[in-house]
This record gives C-alpha cells, sequence and structure tokens, in this order.
C-alpha cells in the first residue's frame, strides 16, 4: 500500500489480486454447499407435503393394493415376500386382516417369536363397535393358530461357568451380537435357527466358541465355559468370531410347508346340504315293561343309518334320520317257560328329526345333535315244537349323539357317539296267527347306544365367499 494524495491509502494492485483469488473461492463453496442444502429441504419437504396430502382413500386403496399382492405371494409360497406387503399394508392401514397375515409369513419364514406377538398384537386389539366380520374372523383365526404356533417356538437358557459374578466386564455374544448380561440363566423363546457363542471378560475368555443348532419344540441348555488367561481384560471387540452362521433353513417339516403353496382359508357357504351313512354297534339296555327287561328280548348287535342335513347360516343342521339294527338273541328267555327252547331274532328301526351345529364343516370340527323320534322293535321266536311268536314294541325316544367331522376334499369323515332315550308304550304279541294289541300303562324307560363311524357328504349351496380385503374402517 502508498500513500495516495489527501491522505488516501492506496491498495497495491498486486495485493488485491491476491486476495480476491483467496477469498473468491470459499465465497463459492459456500454458495453451492448452500443451494444445496436448499434443494435437499426442498425436496424432503415436497415428499413430506405429498404425504401428508394423500387423502384416507388413497391410503386404504394402496393398503387394499399391498394386501392382494401379498396374498398372490404367499399363495404362491413365496412366503418372505409377501410378508413386505402385507407389513406394508398395515403401516398404510392398520387392519387385523394385515394382521393375521403378517403373523402367518412370519411363522412361514422362522420367525417364530415374532410371529407369537404379532398374534397378540392381534388378539389384544380392540375392533370398536360394530367392526366388519373379516375383522372379527380375522381375530378368531388368530387365536386359534396362536395355540399351535407356541408349542413350535424353542426355548434357550444359557449360563457361563464359572459365576458371572467372579468376572469383570463379561461380554457374552450369540451370532456376534453382544447379549444383554440379565438374560444369562434365563430360559427364553428363541427362533430356530444356528446360533454361535462366544464370550471374554478382564482375564478370562471362552474355552471355545459354540454352535448350537436349535430345533422347533426344543428346550435348548448352553453353558459357557470360561478359562483365565493372564493378562487379558476384555473390551470392545476383544470377542472375535468368525463368519455368522447359514441362515435358518428349519426342520423337513417346515421347509416342506414353505416350498408348498400356502393353503388360502376360505368362509364355508351359509348354505348347503350334508348327507351320509353312519355304522357301527348298538347297545342296548333298561327295560320293555316295568316286568321285561332288555336281556329277556335282546343284546348289542349291529347295525346302520341313513342321515341327511340341511345346513343354515354356516353351522346350523336341521335335518333327520333313520335307524337300523339286527341284534342278538336274548341272552335268557325267562317269558317261555322252563325247559322251552326257542330260535329268535331281534330288529329294530328309528326314525326322527334333530337339529345339529356344526362350527366350520370346511374343518376339523365339533359335531352334536339333539333328535326326537320314533322306535319300533319285533322279537321273533321259533319255538322247537315250530310255534312262533312275535313281539313287538313301540314308542318315542329323545337322542342326543357328537362327533368329530373330519374334511377329506367333499366327504367328511364323523367318529361318532349317541344316546338314545325313551319308553315304549305300545305292545302287540302274536302267537300262532292270534295277535293282541295292548297299551303298556305302566312304562319303563330304555337306552339305545350306538357308537361308529359316518361317512358324509358335504355339498354346498352357492358360491362360497372368497377372503378378501375387509372394508377399511377407521379403528
Amino acid at each position: 500500500m502508498h500513500d495516495a494524495p489527501n491522505g488516501a491509502i492506496e491498495r497495491s494492485p498486486t495485493v488485491v489480486g491476491w486476495t480476491g483469488m483467496l477469498f473468491r473461492p470459499r465465497r463459492f463453496a459456500i454458495v453451492k454447499v448452500a443451494s444445496l442444502a436448499l434443494t435437499a429441504l426442498a425436496l424432503v419437504s415436497s415428499a413430506r407435503t405429498a404425504n401428508a396430502q394423500m387423502s384416507e382413500s388413497e391410503r386404504k386403496s394402496a393398503a387394499r393394493a399391498a394386501y392382494q399382492e401379498g396374498v398372490t405371494l404367499q399363495d404362491q409360497g413365496k412366503a418372505a415376500e409377501a410378508l413386505t406387503r402385507f407389513e406394508a399394508a398395515q403401516k398404510l392401514f392398520d387392519a387385523p386382516t394385515h394382521l393375521l397375515r403378517i403373523a402367518e409369513c412370519q411363522a412361514l419364514v422362522g420367525k417364530l417369536v415374532e410371529a407369537s406377538e404379532t398374534y397378540e398384537t392381534l388378539i389384544r386389539k380392540n375392533l370398536g363397535p360394530n367392526p366388519p366380520d373379516a375383522f372379527v374372523q380375522a381375530q378368531q383365526q388368530g387365536q386359534g393358530e396362536l395355540t399351535p404356533l407356541r408349542q413350535r417356538i424353542p426355548t434357550l437358557r444359557v449360563t457361563v461357568r464359572p459365576d458371572p459374578s467372579q468376572m469383570q466386564n463379561l461380554q457374552v455374544t450369540a451370532n456376534g451380537t453382544q447379549m444383554p448380561n440379565e438374560v444369562l440363566g434365563i430360559t427364553r423363546p428363541v427362533n430356530p435357527g444356528v446360533y454361535r457363542f462366544n464370550a471374554a471378560a478382564n482375564g478370562w475368555q471362552a474355552n471355545a466358541p459354540q454352535d448350537v443348532n436349535v430345533v422347533e419344540r426344543e428346550q435348548k441348555n448352553v453353558e459357557i465355559v470360561m478359562v483365565q488367561r493372564a493378562g487379558m481384560a476384555a473390551t470392545p471387540g476383544t470377542v472375535t468370531l468368525p463368519p455368522p452362521p447359514p441362515p435358518y433353513a428349519g426342520d423337513p417339516n417346515s421347509a416342506e410347508r414353505l416350498n408348498q403353496p400356502f393353503v388360502q382359508r376360505e368362509v364355508p357357504s351359509s348354505l348347503g346340504f350334508l348327507f351320509g351313512v353312519r355304522a357301527g354297534a348298538f347297545v342296548p339296555g333298561g327295560g320293555v315293561d316295568p316286568n321285561l327287561s332288555f336281556e329277556n328280548v335282546a343284546s348289542a348287535g349291529g347295525g346302520g343309518a341313513i342321515d341327511a342335513y340341511f345346513r343354515v347360516a354356516r353351522m346350523l343342521l336341521l335335518g333327520g334320520s333313520v335307524e337300523y339294527a339286527g341284534l342278538k338273541s336274548p341272552s335268557k328267555l325267562d317269558t317261555l317257560g322252563a325247559g322251552v327252547t326257542a330260535d329268535g331274532s331281534v330288529h329294530t328301526t328309528y326314525a326322527g328329526l334333530s337339529i345339529g351345529l356344526v362350527p366350520n364343516i370346511d374343518r376339523v370340527s365339533f359335531i352334536g345333535d339333539l333328535g326326537f323320534g320314533f322306535r319300533s322293535l319285533k322279537q321273533t321266536l321259533t319255538e322247537s315244537t315250530g310255534a312262533e311268536q312275535t313281539h313287538s314294541y313301540s314308542g318315542t325316544e329323545f337322542a342326543l349323539g357328537a362327533g368329530l367331522s373330519i374334511p377329506a376334499g367333499p366327504i367328511r369323515l364323523v367318529p361318532k357317539a349317541s344316546i338314545n332315550y325313551g319308553e315304549f308304550d305300545k305292545a302287540e304279541n302274536c302267537v300262532s296267527g292270534n295277535c293282541n294289541s295292548t297299551s303298556i300303562s305302566s312304562t319303563t324307560g330304555h337306552t339305545f347306544f350306538f357308537v361308529g363311524l359316518g361317512v358324509y357328504y358335504s355339498l354346498d349351496i352357492g358360491k362360497k365367499p372368497a377372503p378378501k380385503v375387509a372394508a377399511l374402517q377407521p379403528q
């Protein structure tokens, strides 16, 4: 710089030139950085604004699309891909139908613990007043699936020897991730898979890493044995682990399930028919009248029945049955008198109406019925002299039956037991063609017990309602 006239200071052109070169790039960099920051902020703000402006209808529509894609992938056996779709649908809109599918896919890919928690969330969810049927069904189905899932979840208990209190700065790792020391010695649920355990502490280290394969339903105990090493101090990163073990492949049954397409559950049709036959043993008991017990009339025998029901409201059965049984000859024939022998045959028929219940005709389910009908019984005796006697009895009965419906395609296999109770109020006795009909004024009770197997055909009327995305309603 030089002194200029009038006291002004004259700057050297050389200095001005260098300072311009020194400060101009810095100013340029600051402006550029500020410009980029403003641009990024604008993009983020724009995205947030767009998301905030997404209407409820658009979110519902997007959730429905994601859910339907997930159903298709799950049906194709692609559980992992389906899981991402269902999770996206749940983020867009909270619905029990989403949670049910998420839990099912988590279980299919081996995330049993996560699936259990998802089911718990679903079951505890408050559906509010007048929820859609699909939401109620999803919650009920989830409650039914949770119990068998819990039985599949293995448990793991990790302990350290000697006692951890004798070591400082103890670090236990599972697959390279440090475990909280508070879980040591606690039996806890884990996902099936291969785990590698290692440990170190001040002056201690694990004798050797332990590889543990935990399979479904197993209760596994792991003990890590520590050995002293002079001069060692455990610090973060001291425990050196090999590469992570391979991902969980599941037990053979789980792997087979993963490779098979997911069987989509359907809701039974509202209307249908159920008809078929059953066969088994009939055992009579009690008395025919106050003076005649069944041991003088008939004993256990075999028989069958034809049952037909009209199914309404998905689970209610209205119909009837016709039974026929050939009973064995009586063990005693006191009514013929001393020294009289005879060959006998006994058969009985029953016809009645009944009302029944089967909670889900398309799945393994309880089936029961309550009926009222009419029974007739005929005993034919042919004496050694050639004379023939017939004794017929008739009366009303109440019937109570229960069984288990096992679906096999359209066929339903039903192991069943039932008991009938009634009284004979009319009798007809014929000896050598001379018949006499009487009313039994003083009646006594009798029973017929049946146990056997039924084979029925289930016919739906109309199409079954296909599983669909529930009408999304705010919770």
